[in-house]
């Protein structure tokens, strides 16, 4: 049964919703759509349903004879998303659900439903998450292992590139973007000379990085409703590559210990619950060989307070195409990484 659509937000009347909202749009899609599926023997049997509409993505959902199909088309920032899937569909199919079809130059992408994602499957039920977790970490960093040699690939699919050693340079013509906005504009923020201070600083933080690990797919928003599982005991499948980066691999689990600690969530686990660390740990094994795990637990102490620069920068290449009415529907997300960029890295 098709799912109910997701209510609009506050930027519905912004230029991207109201795009994918529209009819003249809305055809040339649904050509596409049902033109592929006809080309694998699958027949449409019911009305689209506009699931998901933001100003970053949307998404509908395609009622067929061979179950639900999903169509997905991003903000140009991030429209590289398809035909990065794409190429990591034929370079490491283990990893990840392939898509039917993708149209790389306008950024569709159509694929068919996985059924309950891991976080559904879980809810409400009396489950161990630590196993859980342990595993999903071990998976997750069996796909950027795998992501190394596929590298050159996978940039040229557009994905973003985010060399540690870049960043403070990335953080300075962020800065310089905000700065060239109107002050009555709803991203204005003021003075950013905490920020730049941040950026001069990134240079020395990413000098502390070993080197022994080489860069890697970070997918960016890693948690238990990007992830597929047939069953508890199958293998994972992960999905959304939206916010993807190319850059240092360890900066993904911040995501992960985001999920795991929410301080508004009197059920989840503290900073200092040992099992954070056994989950850790389960992903550092997985590149033991590169060095020993003390080195490595040192690594992910310099790597992961840069997820905040990474979670910038996938703010920034979809706000650049973003309208005022968007823009300040938004505002909070950007301006919270601005202030934890220089929270973290230049502390007053």
């Amino acid at each position: 049964m098709p799912p109910t659509p997701r209510s609009l937000e506050k930027d519905a009347e912004g230029q991207w919703v109201r795009r994918w909202s529209g009819a003249d749009w809305f055809a040339a899609v649904d050509v596409w759509v049902r033109t592929e599926l006809a080309g694998a023997a699958i027949a449409v049997t019911g009305g689209p349903v506009p699931y998901k509409v933001r100003f970053w993505a949307t998404v509908w959902c395609y009622p067929t004879d061979h179950g639900l199909f999903w169509f997905k088309e991003n903000n140009p920032g991030q429209a590289f998303e398809a035909a990065l899937v794409g190429v990591m569909a034929r370079e490491l199919p283990q990893h990840v659900i392939a898509p039917l079809a993708v149209e790389p130059v306008r950024g569709w992408m159509l694929t068919a439903d996985q059924g309950l994602t891991l976080d559904e499957q879980l809810a409400g039920a009396d489950v161990d998450p630590l196993p859980l977790w342990r595993r999903l970490v071990t998976e997750y960093a069996e796909l950027q292992r795998d992501t190394i040699p596929a590298g050159p690939a996978l940039l040229a699919s557009g994905l973003t590139a985010a060399e540690p050693e870049g960043l403070g340079e990335t953080v300075h013509g962020i800065a310089d973007w905000f700065d060239a906005l109107a002050a009555d504009h709803p991203l204005a923020v003021g003075s950013l000379d905490d920020v730049r201070r941040a950026a001069d600083n990134l240079s020395s933080w990413t000098a502390k990085l070993s080197g022994a690990i080489p860069l890697a797919l970070d997918q960016n928003d890693l948690h238990a409703r990007n992830v597929f599982s047939a069953s508890p005991s199958a293998p994972f499948r992960f999905f959304d590559f939206g916010d993807a980066l190319w850059g240092h691999p360890f900066v993904t689990l911040s995501c992960v210990q985001s999920a795991l600690v929410d301080p508004d969530d009197p059920g989840s686990w503290t900073e200092d619950d040992a099992r954070l660390q056994e989950v850790k740990d389960a992903y550092l094994t997985q590149w033991t060989d590169l060095a020993p795990l003390d080195l490595l637990r040192a690594e992910l102490d310099v790597a992961q307070p840069l997820h905040v620069v990474h979670r910038l920068i996938s703010w920034h290449r979809l706000l650049v195409h973003a309208d005022e009415t968007e823009a300040a529907a938004w505002s909070l997300s950007p301006h919270h990484w601005l202030a934890e960029v220089a929270r973290l890295f230049a502390p007053t």
